[in-house]
């Protein structure tokens, strides 16, 4: 069997090119050979490539002499994550079954964050052109500044990918969320994510507690939040932030003009998280958006830490409020401040909460459960397309 995976980036830039990174190395684990096609390079990473039998990376100008080099190669099945040229998707679609992981928002939301501008209130409003246009202004933030809006492309590339033959989600959340903009709910799946626990669970390291922070360094993220909250603790703490983005620099300042660079440790972004999970006394999942999912919340569950996050989006799939982990109603900082600092005094709790994670894990998130969600629909898919020939 062969897999095409399709993603905006190549290259490690944040939870979406961890996913693709890591399914591909379990389509090879299951004898499939794994190719990549990507719009930009980001990151020149060998770790990320060697996973592939071939690379393309492509602006997509030949729609048609693409589809015939992976009609040559006997593509089996073509997997999209994030992608922004419906001209291609067109033609994919019309030779290959093609099913879409959908990691976020932005297939329906024009700003891609799915929250208003300004006071950044989560919005639940499906798309519609007229109005997402207004919120938008038509103007999108990107790493190297802001650019206009195509407003007809953004349209023709949601409908490609309703026309798409499987999705996956992560959530229940974010079936909803595609049923509510136009998604036929019978293609929609729930993946559950496969998260192995530690062999050996090791207790925090360090005589000061770490209080620890994966991911995107973007407003979104809510980055900025956890710093304020970080700022009031009654406990002595050191807060480590892993990961890069176009905030890191108004992070730092954030930090200056709060008095508490000392006590900040921005680390930069690493593929090895081990070392990161096994030093924090517990993880945070600030996030002012509505996150799919969250998957860094059960990365942490594996390695028995505790979770204090912010219940937006998909995060309360997993993260059960005074069971396995403390969840914080959105954008409250003072309440984020607190939890920490409930478990940051309490390693009775802490114990007992990251217990609780590592069952969750086990139950829910177990490789079976991961494969049976994942490659029975697959299978499926390419068993009635070839019968359909």
């Amino acid at each position: 069997m062969r897999v095409l995976m399709i993603n905006s980036n190549r290259g490690f830039v944040g939870g979406v090119e961890r996913m693709i990174h890591k399914l591909s190395m379990e389509f090879i684990d299951q004898g499939w050979e794994v190719y990549g096609f990507f719009e930009n390079t980001a990151n020149i990473d060998n770790e990320f490539d060697r996973v592939f039998t071939e690379i393309i990376t492509s602006s997509g100008s030949n729609p048609e002499g693409i589809v015939q080099h992976y009609k040559k190669l006997h593509i089996d099945l073509v997997f999209i994550h994030k992608f922004t040229d419906p001209a291609v998707l067109i033609k994919l679609q019309a030779h290959f079954p093609t099913v879409v992981l959908v990691h976020d928002h932005e297939y329906y939301c024009l700003r891609r964050h799915k929250y208003f501008p300004f006071k950044r209130i989560n919005c639940s409003l499906p798309f519609n052109s007229i109005y997402c246009s207004v919120c938008s202004m038509l103007m999108q933030k990107r790493s190297d500044g802001w650019h206009r809006i195509n407003l007809g492309k953004s349209v023709q590339v949601l409908n490609s990918i309703r026309d798409c033959d499987l999705f996956f989600v992560l959530s229940d959340f974010m079936k909803r969320n595609l049923i509510a903009n136009g998604f036929d709910e019978h293609k929609i799946n729930i993946m559950l994510p496969h998260q192995e626990p530690a062999a050996e669970l090791e207790a925090p390291s360090g005589s000061v507690p770490i209080v620890l922070y994966v991911g995107q360094l973007i407003r979104g993220k809510g980055v900025d939040l956890l710093i304020k909250a970080f700022r009031e603790l009654r406990h002595p703490a050191i807060l480590r932030i892993v990961g890069r983005g176009n905030d890191e620099e108004y992070l730092q300042r954030l930090c200056e003009e709060l008095g508490i660079s000392h006590r900040v440790q921005f680390a930069g972004w690493m593929s090895d998280l081990t070392d990161e999970y096994n030093s924090a006394a517990l993880v945070c999942v600030p996030s002012r958006w509505q996150e799919p999912f969250g998957l860094v919340g059960i990365e942490a569950f594996a390695k028995a830490r505790t979770v204090i996050a912010f219940d937006v989006g998909g995060i309360s799939q997993w993260l059960k409020h005074g069971k396995n982990g403390l969840l914080v109603r959105a954008g409250n900082i003072s309440g984020f401040t607190k939890a920490i600092d409930s478990i940051l005094g309490s390693p009775q709790k802490a114990q007992s909460y990251a217990g609780a994670a590592v069952e969750t894990v086990k139950e829910c998130y177990n490789r079976d459960l991961h494969n049976q969600t994942l490659f029975d629909p697959l299978n499926n898919l390419i068993k009635q397309k070839r019968s359909n020939r």
